[in-house]
């Protein structure tokens, strides 16, 4: 991969680097599209939804009920002795 930097040199990047470029380039066309995507279907209305978490339930999901982040153990050494 070539690049040009402001003194119009053209200079060769490292295959490494420029094989990250090219990844984050990708996701970022990705990422746009998605958000495209998303916006251009706009917000489903209530029957949708039903019909979404039905479908979901038929499948085999299952809701889930996570803890507080409070009931957690924390590991920070507060309150041990010596």
């Amino acid at each position: 991969m070539q690049t040009k930097l402001s003194s119009c040199k053209t200079h060769r990047l490292p295959l490494a680097t420029a094989d990250a470029a090219n990844s984050r380039r990708r996701s970022l066309h990705t990422m746009i599209a998605h958000k495209r995507r998303c916006r251009d279907a706009g917000v489903p209305d209530s029957a949708t939804i039903s019909r979404m978490v039905n479908a979901f339930l038929a499948a085999g999901g299952a809701v889930t009920a996570c803890p507080p982040a409070y009931v957690l153990p924390v590991q920070n050494g507060a309150g041990r002795q010596g």
